[in-house]
């Protein structure tokens, strides 16, 4: 069993604030687990806890039935691949993916046997004479993950393994790492920032912020139903729109209203966000994401439906159009930290990415009516970034 359970674990530096605070997570056998939060939110750290990388502060970490705490990195029977390939760049390619087994006095017949065996699942049994050196960035990661295959750990983990990549080759090596996790079946825990490899490689992501895990769940559950409003913000690219906006029910209808916009909500909202109707007269966070707005006229909806907005930019991406406007409303803020603390624009108030078809051509300064698609939309008790579920 290659099981992982982290049971309270917290890592706290001297004299600083604690990189991971009482991580609660249960890993399963054959698992493909992604950490994702943005930087500083402790997934490196946790991950060097279950590699024996960082000392363990509290709690409880265990591979199978075995607690780790104390147990040095090559006692733990864990494979790990870096960012940085950390091959050397002296031996060939056969010599860099055997380098554990001449370590581990492994027979050479078999050794031979198991390199061999993980080149060609690799596609690089072509290059194994080779030094790193003339290989690809691609390659050179896929010798970094040969190196971890023929020790047939227990556990594999990932940091951040494909930053140094280009963007071609990062499709292609997300693709060859989520084919090589589900034939080997064996447990992968993968850290990333990266939205894309959040949500297409791992059976569950984990998402963390400042050492506390927020939600853990599948990627596409994460997605539709955010636990609170830092998930909402984080998972999704571009990110999910959050504004300010006040609330009014008249006859039963939910209105919204933001920046000099009146939005009547669909059916579907409240029958998924029943919480708004307890707020009437009061503000709620309305998120709704980029690809929820439409050109008017592309879906059937009412005018109490659509907004015309002013455009500040349009990116034209081929196959979809990113129109980016501005409301005269705050910025959303979590736990007084703005959404956008790090935009250096000099915009003032909420910015707004609305994503339609590529058909359309939209020119900077031109007006646009948009249409909101309220049934998709998301709802957040602006006090405690809670859900109005």
């Amino acid at each position: 069993m290659s099981a992982v359970n982290f049971s309270g674990v917290t890592k706290r530096y001297k004299d600083g604030p604690k990189a991971v605070d009482s991580l609660d997570l249960d890993i399963a056998d054959g698992e493909f687990m992604v950490f994702v939060g943005p930087s500083g939110c402790g997934k490196s750290t946790a991950l060097r806890m279950l590699a024996g990388l960082e000392e363990i502060t509290e709690g409880e970490l265990s591979i199978g039935d075995k607690v780790v705490n104390d147990l040095p990195p090559g006692d733990r029977d864990i494979a790990m691949v870096f960012q940085n390939y950390a091959l050397y760049p002296h031996m060939t390619v056969r010599e860099n993916i055997g380098f554990a087994l001449e370590v581990a006095k492994v027979d050479k017949k078999e050794a031979k046997e198991r390199i061999e065996d993980a080149a060609e699942l690799l596609g690089l049994t072509e290059y194994l004479e080779r030094l790193p050196k003339a290989l690809s960035g691609g390659q050179r990661q896929r010798v970094a993950m040969g190196r971890a295959i023929v020790r047939s750990p227990q556990v594999f983990l990932m940091d951040e393994p494909l930053s140094n990549l280009d963007a071609k080759l990062r499709v292609q090596m997300r693709s060859d790492i989520i084919q090589l996790q589900a034939r080997l079946g064996t447990t992968m825990v993968y850290v990333t920032h990266d939205q894309i490899e959040a949500m297409t490689m791992g059976h569950r992501d984990a998402v963390l912020r400042a050492g506390i895990l927020q939600q853990v769940a599948p990627p596409q559950v994460l997605y539709l139903e955010p636990a609170n409003l830092f998930v909402a913000a984080f998972i999704g690219s571009p990110a999910m729109n959050l504004i300010t906006s006040d609330v009014s029910i008249a006859h039963g209808v939910v209105t919204l209203s933001f920046a000099g916009h009146l939005v009547r909500l669909a059916d579907g909202a409240v029958e998924r966000y029943p919480g708004l109707l307890e707020r009437d007269g009061s503000q709620v966070i309305f998120g709704i994401r980029p690809e929820h707005f439409a050109l008017a006229g592309d879906i059937d909806v009412g005018d109490d439906q659509i907004i015309e907005v002013g455009v500040d930019l349009a990116e034209a991406m081929g196959a979809e159009v990113h129109i980016h406007t501005t409301f005269d409303v705050p910025p959303v803020s979590i736990d007084g930290e703005m959404i956008d603390a790090d935009d250096d624009s000099g915009v003032d108030g909420t910015r707004i990415i609305a994503r339609i078809d590529g058909i359309h051509v939209v020119a900077m300064g031109q007006q646009v009516r948009l249409a909101v698609k309220t049934h998709l939309a998301h709802f957040f008790d602006p006090a405690d970034g809670r859900p109005l579920r």
